[in-house]
């Protein structure tokens, strides 16, 4: 067998190993996720115009 032979023989033993090891990460991957709760929904928070206590800020005024 020629180097060239050897070379696209190497080429295709790499990518069937990395399409092996990218197949396990990602089913590792998706089992863990599976075991993460949902996180809780987000809370709406209150609009602050509508808190009785809230007061615009005061204007600032360029110094000098």
């Amino acid at each position: 067998m020629s180097v060239a032979g050897w070379i696209v023989v190497g080429v295709v033993a790499w990518v069937a190993v990395a399409l092996v090891v990218a197949l396990l990460v990602g089913r590792m991957v998706r089992l863990r996720d599976r075991q993460v709760p949902e996180p809780p929904a987000p809370a709406v928070p209150r609009r602050v115009e509508q808190d009785p206590t809230w007061r615009a800020p005061e204007p600032r005024h360029p110094r000098g």
